[in-house]
This record gives C-alpha cells, sequence and structure tokens, in this order.
C-alpha cells in the first residue's frame, strides 16, 4: 500500500506528530491509578501487531530479524530498548502521578545531554555557544536540585535515558520503524514476566471495560505519532527545522502542566525553568547557524567545477 494520496508536505506530518506528543498526557490521565508498570508491559505487547501493519502500510523492507541475528547490532539494540524502555516508564509515571512540569523539564534538557555524552564519549568539540547553553541548563539543574523539596530524579532519568538513546541509535545503520520493531521485541520477554508475575492483581484481569479500552489504546497512541514522524521526516527539505520541532512536546507538557492540570509553578520551577530554557534558545540559535554553514558549502561543494 503505497500512501500516494496522502499530502506529502513533510512538515505537516512532522508537527502533526510532535503535537500528537505532547498532548499525550491528556489521554493518560485517565489511567490514574494504573501501574505505570502495567501500563508499559500492555503497550509493549499490543504495540507488535501494530508495528507490524506499519511496516506494511508504508512498504518498509523487514529486516528488524536479520539485524538482531548480528552480535554487534544485537548489543547497541539492546542498550537502546534498555533507554527506550527507561524513558516510557518514567514518562508514564509522570504523567499519571501529576508530575508531567518535571517531564516537561526533562525533554528540554535532553539535547544538552546528548552534547555531553558527545564530548566525553565521542571526543567532540564545543562550539562557544554550545558551552554557553551547556552553562545556563547546568546551572538551572543545581539549582533545582538545592531548592525544590525533592531530587528531581524523574527528570534526570528521563534526560539522561532520552540522551542515551539518541547517541546509541547513531551506532546502528537502521531506519526508525525497524529499529523500534527490534526494540519492541526486545521488551516482550520483560514485559510477559511483568504479567505474568502480577497475574490476577492487574486492571486488565479486573474487566473493568474503559480502562481495558484505555490500555489497549496506549499502543496506537504511541505507534501513530512514531508513524506520522517517519512519514514526515524523509520528506523535510530542512532536517534543521526538526531540532525546533522537537520542543513543541514539552512546551505543550508545561502548558497542560501549569494551565489544565493545575501543577504548581512556584519561583524556584520557574527560576529552574528559565534558565533551562535560555540554555535552549542559545543552543537552538547555535545549532541553526551551524546548519547554515553546513548547507553553504555544500552548496559550494556542488558550485565547485569538475577539473
Amino acid at each position: 500500500m503505497q500512501p500516494s494520496n496522502l499530502p506529502q508536505n513533510g512538515l505537516f506530518w512532522t508537527l502533526s506528530a510532535y503535537t500528537v506528543w505532547g498532548l499525550m498526557p491528556l489521554f493518560y490521565q485517565h489511567l490514574k491509578g494504573v501501574e505505570a508498570m502495567e501500563i508499559f508491559a500492555l503497550r509493549v505487547l499490543w504495540s507488535v501487531p501494530l508495528m507490524a501493519l506499519l511496516l506494511w502500510l508504508t512498504v518498509t523492507p523487514v529486516r528488524v530479524f536479520k539485524m538482531l541475528m548480528e552480535p554487534k547490532t544485537f548489543f547497541w539494540l539492546f542498550l537502546s530498548t534498555a533507554c527506550i524502555s527507561t524513558s516510557w516508564y518514567l514518562n508514564t509515571w509522570g504523567a499519571t502521578h501529576g508530575q508531567v512540569l518535571m517531564v516537561s523539564l526533562a525533554f528540554f534538557l535532553t539535547p544538552l545531554i546528548s552534547i555531553l555524552i558527545g564530548v566525553f564519549y565521542l571526543r567532540e568539540r564545543l562550539t562557544p555557544l554550545q558551552k554557553l547553553a551547556l552553562i545556563l541548563c547546568a546551572s538551572g539543574f543545581i539549582y533545582a536540585c538545592l531548592n525544590l523539596d525533592t531530587f528531581p530524579w524523574i527528570t534526570v532519568g528521563i534526560a539522561l535515558a532520552f540522551g542515551c538513546y539518541g547517541v546509541i541509535k547513531k551506532q546502528v545503520k537502521i531506519d526508525t520503524l525497524n529499529g523500534l520493531s527490534a526494540e519492541v521485541i526486545l521488551m516482550i520477554p520483560f514485559a510477559l514476566f511483568y504479567l505474568i508475575g502480577t497475574a490476577g492483581e492487574t486492571h486488565w484481569e479486573a474487566g473493568e471495560g474503559d480502562v481495558r479500552l484505555l490500555l489497549a489504546l496506549t499502543a496506537p497512541m504511541t505507534i501513530l505519532p512514531l508513524g506520522l514522524f517517519a512519514f514526515g521526516v524523509v520528506r523535510m527539505k530542512n532536517l534543521s527545522s526538526v531540532a525546533i520541532l522537537q520542543y513543541i512536546e514539552p512546551t505543550l507538557y508545561f502548558l497542560l502542566a501549569v494551565f489544565v492540570f493545575g501543577e504548581a509553578i512556584d519561583a524556584e520551577r520557574l527560576t529552574t525553568f528559565g534558565l533551562v530554557w535560555a540554555g535552549f534558545i542559545v543552543f537552538s540559535v547555535d545549532a541553526l547557524k551551524r546548519a547554515k554553514v553546513a548547507k553553504a558549502v555544500g552548496t559550494l561543494e556542488l558550485d565547485k567545477p569538475n577539473i
């Protein structure tokens, strides 16, 4: 099935993906009282048929089993699975326990975590603006640790997990859909282990119709924006725009937390977010400048006469 009748504007589909992701806490508010681990386990199991369907709809060659048979690729995919599982679980826990604000902060910090990993692991050199962005974000984080009532462990956990996930995925040459399919497959044993261990105690088995439906919908609510993103990002003419669009999600999280869920935004949290936002703005300016330079260099290379 070729989606030839769909709009081919990559910006539209990518923007739609981040908007759906950003509004996800509205969905999870209806699952308060359900253990985050149960939500995670059922989301994994329901994702299996949906990933198969998505691979078919997008006419993506199925390479997942071949990739899992390669020891080096399996190693990196196992690590990426651990990271994305941690991020999924903590994100779900935060959305169902009134911590959407701190989840939002985590996503604003994630690109800076990726920069730090690049410096210490990949030996990348920082630009002056990146150094300034790191100082501002680190100041916000340190301020939060010293002034908030409790240590922001959920923020640290998601930022580290998702930051590491991005770096690890660069070690594996695999498309988005096959990559996520491999990760879902690797999650299955852990999901089954939890569900078997809690047999007779889960909300799914309690037989509540509305809750069962919502738990079943956790998979499409995860896969839908991924499909939108996969369809849109390959059609984006300017990939540097994706670096800016990704902040739609935490921005919507922040707005929902404050104006819909009524989470407290006191002076300490406002100062923390102010410093992190300043770092994010500096980081975005640097990313756009470097993308502009790279584009100019590419244009010059194309314009060189063949000798």
